[in-house]
């Protein structure tokens, strides 16, 4: 007998002992392959987990608290003026506020990034754009403290400008940073008045002074701390080749008034206007909101202008999630408003404090912003 390709047949016996072979390979076979499937899922599983946890170099913005700088936050006044008389007020001026995640020393994984773009309220970023590429999560903190300072001392300037009460110019700490030579002898806010003995009438001036240090000697200095003179010994260090007290120095103002700002760790320049309205509502008669909710956001300058910021449609979110009736942009941010404006928030754009302060007593005074530039006539 011969097979259809005309090979001879095997003997019966062999036949037997094929099929034996081919029911026990079949049979191994059965048994393998679960437990391939199951390693090579669990292999799948471990790579998939492994990939959704591998940090990524974005950022995601999103809605952050909106608080009211007429009111308190952590329990503590916000606004607080001495030396002068202020009077009572009533509704909200918000400053806006944006959460931040994928900074200096924070991770954001690939499942953070996909969740983020599905979620009209977030943004994703390259980190690159917001942070500098080799700055710590102490610098990231340093600078918005800074920022955060300097606005503040801008703000109070401009509101007391459009007052017409007189302040002079001064140079003070902006900011200490950790762990320098300055730390734990000067501080935030001291304003500077000598350098080892001599005085300077500008920031430049003093930033050469310090300079001008020998190597590995304390710098005597005098600064002005809450209404007084203290004198203090502060080391220096060699940076570069220049002598380094570890301290942000910025221009600043001496008012005939005390005014102090408090939000806790919030930081950025980015509620200047807003600061300048609570100021200015404090130190005339009458609610300026005429009981309103307005929220806002944008810097000030010394000028008066208001100046574009990040994360306006986040700050948006945030203003109605907090029942913001009405909300102030920076007029050059107004292609980032437009087609995201929340529903039940009038928006009205505004490029500088005056234009502010009027859209505020416009809409103290008619409960609307009829007649007030929007980001459409932009």
């Amino acid at each position: 007998m011969s097979d259809p390709t005309g090979a001879p047949a095997p003997p019966a016996r062999s036949r037997r002992g094929l099929r034996r072979l081919a029911s026990q390979a079949v049979e191994d076979a059965q048994l393998a392959h679960p437990r391939t499937v199951l390693v090579s899922l669990g292999l799948l599983c471990a790579l998939i987990l492994g990939g959704a946890l591998i940090p990524v170099p974005y950022v995601i913005e999103q809605p952050g608290p909106a608080i009211d700088v007429l009111g308190e936050y952590r329990d503590e006044q916000i606004v607080q003026i001495d030396g002068v008389e202020t009077y009572p007020t009533d509704g909200s001026l918000m400053m806006t506020t944006v959460s931040v995640d994928g900074g200096p020393g924070y991770v954001v994984t690939p499942v953070d990034v996909v969740v983020s773009w599905f979620d009209r309220s977030r943004a994703v970023m390259p980190r690159e754009l917001m942070f500098p590429p080799d700055q710590t999560r102490e610098q990231a903190t340093l600078d918005n403290a800074v920022q955060m300072s300097t606005s503040q001392q801008g703000a109070v300037a401009v509101a007391l400008e459009e007052l017409g009460i007189e302040y002079e110019p001064v140079v003070m700490i902006a900011g200490v940073q950790q762990g320098a030579p300055a730390d734990g002898h000067l501080e935030p806010g001291d304003v500077l008045l000598e350098i080892d003995g001599e005085t300077a009438a500008d920031l430049p001036g003093f930033q050469a002074l310090v300079r001008g240090a020998e190597e590995g000697r304390a710098l005597p200095i005098t600064v002005r701390r809450d209404d007084q003179e203290v004198a203090l010994e502060v080391p220096t260090e060699i940076v570069d080749g220049t002598p380094r007290l570890g301290v942000v120095l910025s221009e600043g103002y001496d008012f005939p008034m005390d005014v102090e700002i408090a939000v806790g760790d919030i930081g950025g320049p980015s509620a200047g206007m807003i600061f300048s309205l609570s100021v200015y509502d404090e130190l005339t008669p009458g609610a300026l909101t005429g009981g309103r909710a307005i929220a806002g956001t944008g810097t000030i300058s010394p000028d008066g202008t208001v100046g574009s910021i990040g994360g306006i449609r986040q700050k948006m979110v945030g203003a109605r999630d907090a029942d913001a009736e009405f909300f102030l942009a920076p007029r050059d941010n107004c292609d980032q408003v437009l087609g995201y404006e929340p529903d039940g928030l009038e928006v009205v754009a505004v490029g500088s404090f005056d234009e502010a302060l009027r859209a505020t007593e416009t809409i103290a005074a008619t409960g609307g912003v009829d007649g007030l530039p929007t980001c459409e006539d932009q």
